[in-house]
């Protein structure tokens, strides 16, 4: 059994049995690298593993952007297929553990108390985070009371003790159908930091502003839609997997399940937002003239269209990103995109090109030569001889006027060779550099198109 608990949580005591431990704390720290929980350092293995989650994830609210636990909470049923899952309260962090426990095929449970219970009442009744929450109870395959006295007996929820939590887990088990093999949509899920995505994904919702409804195709867990609801225009997602469809309905919202491009034949309606995100690199060439004309047909006149897809000229997307998913076919480059939509009667307003321009900086194999740099020290004015002044000003520590601008000439000259080392050092560094840009530009591309 997995039990996710607060670090030194005094009831584990009570649970017995064989228990990995999941434990976290709540650290007054900044995201790092967008990440909003990490294991934390010498605390990770030997069967109890801490991670420290910002302490703005202990609110129950928020959403997605709360999900601070899912990716590495998924990693661990992954690498470990407990049994069974055990949460201890309810935070914006841990409320979801459930679900992601219920999407694997794990049975889980709740142990609450009334500081839980006060949590739970607070949220706003008709809010997409009161769905979210009684959306996870539901999912709970047991609840357990662990606070002092009996728990509330006027709440629509059905509690057992600590003794029974055991044999539940173990009948839930046994009738849930658990994953086995690889299933794409799962293993796709437990790679992604919801809080992270959300934030990559906030600025897209500024080009379907004005817009009313806009349709997401391939919306996976629906972090988008969730994103567009905030800004208060209507969305609707499309997804395939029925598992991840079904969770994303636990947040609420609109989600149809199918595949995108069968959906669009038989879809009504016209919409005058379409949002693509990560969909037409799993499309062959055909599919993706398909795809765009199909979305062409479903917008209104004026509508918007945001393709959003990683980008063959990045360097990191090439090596680092791309193939790590197996259901990817193929890069598709912006021009060739945007040259496809538009004879389909699109017009392309904007591209991620616009605001990071590509320029590509040739280089030579070898190094260009350097100046060798002056050495050693300078030689100082030259010796008094035997003249009687001479002798005098260099007991006195002082020089003679001949002698003051020799040494003057030589300081120049070596500072001369220096400012021509330095400046061919500088410009070997700004070569570099602009090569090493290659780097820094964004993995994915960009598009938005407007029908004509």
């Amino acid at each position: 059994m997995l039990l996710v608990c607060p670090q030194a949580w005094p009831g584990k005591a009570r649970l017995g049995g064989d228990c990995r431990f999941m434990e976290y704390r709540f650290v007054d720290a900044a995201a790092r690298d967008g990440l909003t929980a990490w294991w934390a350092e010498g605390e990770h293995g030997a069967g109890s593993d801490c991670v420290e989650v910002v302490a703005s994830s202990r609110a129950l609210e928020g959403g997605f952007s709360q999900q601070s636990l899912n990716r590495l909470f998924s990693q661990q049923l992954a690498d470990y297929r407990p049994s069974a899952v055990v949460v201890v309260g309810i935070h914006g962090c841990t409320v979801d553990l459930v679900r992601i426990a219920d999407l694997m095929g794990t049975p889980a449970a709740f142990i609450l108390d009334r500081a839980a219970l006060a949590a739970i009442d607070a949220l706003q009744p008709a809010g997409g985070d009161a769905h979210w929450v009684a959306d996870a109870l539901a999912r709970a395959c047991a609840l357990v009371w662990m606070d002092a006295g009996e728990p509330p007996a006027n709440r629509a929820m059905e509690w057992v003790g600590i003794e029974q939590l055991g044999e539940t887990l173990t009948i839930a088990g046994r009738e849930k159908n658990r994953a086995r093999g690889f299933d794409y949509a799962r293993y796709e899920f437990c790679l992604r930091d919801h809080p992270l995505l959300l934030q990559m994904q906030a600025a897209d919702v500024s080009h379907f502003r004005g817009c009313e409804r806009v349709l997401d195709l391939g919306c996976g867990a629906g972090i988008f839609l969730e994103l567009l609801r905030r800004a208060g225009i209507e969305g609707e997602g499309v997804e395939r997997s029925e598992a991840i469809a079904d969770y994303a309905r636990g947040m609420g919202l609109q989600i149809e399940t199918g595949n995108a491009l069968a959906w669009l034949q038989q879809a009504g309606q016209r919409y005058d937002g379409i949002y693509c995100s990560h969909f037409i690199e799993h499309l062959d060439f055909d599919q993706v003239q398909d795809l765009l004309q199909q979305i062409t047909e479903k917008l209104r006149p004026g509508g918007v269209l945001v393709l959003a897809f990683p980008d063959p000229e990045s360097i990191r997307s090439q090596l680092l990103g791309f193939w790590r998913d197996p259901e990817h076919v193929r890069f598709y480059h912006p021009e060739l995109i945007a040259t496809l939509a538009v004879s389909l009667g699109l017009s392309c307003e904007w591209r991620s090109y616009d605001d990071q321009p590509h320029r590509v900086v040739s280089f030579p194999l070898a190094p260009p030569p350097v100046a060798e740099a002056p050495g050693g020290v300078m030689s100082g004015p030259v010796p008094a001889g035997g003249r009687w002044i001479g002798r005098l000003l260099a007991r006195l520590g002082l020089v003679s006027v001949s002698q003051y601008q020799e040494l003057l000439h030589e300081v120049n000259r070596v500072m001369e060779r220096q400012n021509r080392v330095l400046q061919q050092l500088e410009a070997r560094t700004d070569t570099l550099w602009a090569v090493n840009q290659t780097w820094a530009w964004n993995d994915n591309a960009l598009l938005r198109f407007r029908k004509r």
